[in-house]
């Protein structure tokens, strides 16, 4: 079973940082193996990889985190991609990871592909799960919340709305066995509590981020994993994004809209323990 974690620990004395006030939430699950990382993405949280941690901890060393701005991380001086990246990287530095699978999922994708790109010593392995790299080319719609005139009421009402939903969602227990309706009821209950303008801040740096040719410098073995009936990111969104990676392997998730691995647990974990293995 996942544990819930807070690092630092209280009263620790922490690594000569870039941010000394960084505050992480995160769930740990197995004792031995290598370690995985999983990242979540925007307006997400760490207990959406509930199942997945379940799934590795028997050979994995497997840690969830809240990414600041998100569920109990505060945002803090966190505003950017960028930001994110240094965060990941602070975070496996405190707890001596050395060599790591890095999985991102969404904004937590384009994230994962940063550290990736920054610190290839520390990824041996890469995993994108509708991953929002490049988000300027994904649909018009995404940038809905950036625009000056109606941006902040349509994210204000997306907030109010999650909040209606909220109570019920609270209960859907985080082993729910997939679906659609009760994912999105759980995830209601997350979103609601998010900062409004964190979020605002975090999605006009990921718009903004241009990973494009990049991605062709990235030398690990690599997985891309894309919803079949995904809007946000769209199918072609990632297959695009696995021809830029040399040797990417690249699957996609029957059924699962953008969150695999909540809305078709199984399939997704079969394909990472695959991968992995």
């Amino acid at each position: 079973m996942p544990t819930h974690n807070h690092f630092p620990p209280p009263g620790a004395t922490l690594y000569p940082c870039w941010d000394q006030n960084l505050s992480v939430s995160y769930l740990h699950a197995g004792e031995r193996g290598q370690a995985v990382l999983l990242l979540h993405g925007w307006a997400a949280f760490k207990e959406l990889w509930w199942s997945t941690l379940q799934a590795l901890a028997p050979n994995y060393r497997a840690f969830a985190l809240d990414l600041p701005g998100h569920g109990s991380s505060p945002l803090g001086v966190h505003r950017s991609i960028a930001d994110l990246a240094r965060t990941v990287e602070y975070f496996c530095a405190a707890h001596r990871l050395e060599r790591i699978v890095l999985v991102g999922h969404s904004m937590g994708g384009a994230v994962a592909a940063e550290v990736a790109l920054q610190r290839p010593d520390l990824v041996e392995r890469l995993v994108l799960v509708d991953a929002a790299i490049d988000a300027h080319r994904m649909p018009t719609y995404i940038r809905a919340y950036l625009w000056d005139d109606v941006g902040w009421s349509a994210l204000r009402f997306s907030q109010t709305l999650s909040q209606r939903f909220s109570p019920v969602g609270a209960m859907v227990p985080n082993l729910h066995g997939g679906g659609w309706l009760r994912p999105w009821l759980r995830r209601s209950a997350y979103v609601a509590k998010c900062d409004p303008a964190g979020l605002r801040h975090l999605l006009h740096s990921l718009i903004n981020q241009h990973a494009g040719e990049r991605l062709a410098n990235l030398a690990m073995p690599t997985l891309v994993v894309s919803g079949q009936f995904d809007a946000l990111v769209p199918l072609e969104h990632s297959r695009r994004t696995a021809r830029l990676i040399p040797g990417a392997r690249f699957v996609v998730i029957p059924g699962a809209l953008h969150n695999p691995m909540d809305e078709r647990p199984a399939a997704f974990e079969r394909e990472l323990l695959a991968f992995l293995d």
